[in-house]
């Protein structure tokens, strides 16, 4: 009998809804998967993927609330920060298509930072974005920075990049892939 991951588990979903940031996590992916896909429910695990309370890059200071993969690429996950067993802070990571980005601002990424100061943009160097991934973080303890981050065409720039990333084929993330997440996921974007 094959051994549920632990990403993929009931217990796992389970403890990610008790976080004080599951709400607006769920927000978070349904309106990516609304923006990425015509139909999300049907594009669940060979399109896209969702596991909860990842190990990817765990520490005692740090621990993932949950990766989003799309194809062979992460493209959005929150990361909360820990001191002690308080949660002082939450990072969240969107990987959008620079070029759209740029396309739908009329600035580079360069011009994104100097006008926006409380997200961060970074090229990414995974190979699956073909050299058009930028990633926008930014942390909640920042004040004002999710105006900033919600200010952006989101849509107009997640979109292309999911579409580059499902003709790559599906994802290695299949039994990391929490049913029960995305089930909540694509219940609350119907609900919307």
């Amino acid at each position: 009998m094959k051994t549920l991951h632990p990403s993929a588990s009931d217990e796992n979903f389970a403890e990610l809804q008790r976080d004080p940031f599951f709400d607006p996590g769920v927000d978070l992916v349904a309106d990516f998967l609304a923006d990425a896909f015509d139909d999300p429910a049907g594009a669940e695990v060979d399109r896209w993927t969702l596991s909860a309370l990842p190990t990817t890059n765990r520490t005692a200071q740090m621990q993932r609330l949950f990766t989003l993969n799309v194809g062979p690429m992460e493209v959005l996950y929150v990361e909360r920060y820990l001191e002690g067993n308080d949660i002082v802070d939450y990072r969240i990571a969107l990987y959008v298509s620079e070029s759209a980005l740029g396309a739908a601002t009329s600035k580079t990424v360069e011009q994104l930072e100097d006008s926006l100061p409380l997200l961060r943009f970074h090229r990414t160097r995974m190979a699956s974005a073909d050299g058009d991934g930028v990633v926008i973080d930014w942390f909640l303890s920042d004040d004002g920075a999710d105006e900033q981050f919600f200010g952006l065409p989101l849509a107009a720039a997640i979109r292309p990049l999911a579409e580059l990333l499902v003709g790559k084929g599906r994802g290695p993330y299949a039994q990391y892939h929490n049913r029960a997440f995305a089930a909540h996921v694509l219940g609350r974007a119907t609900d919307a």
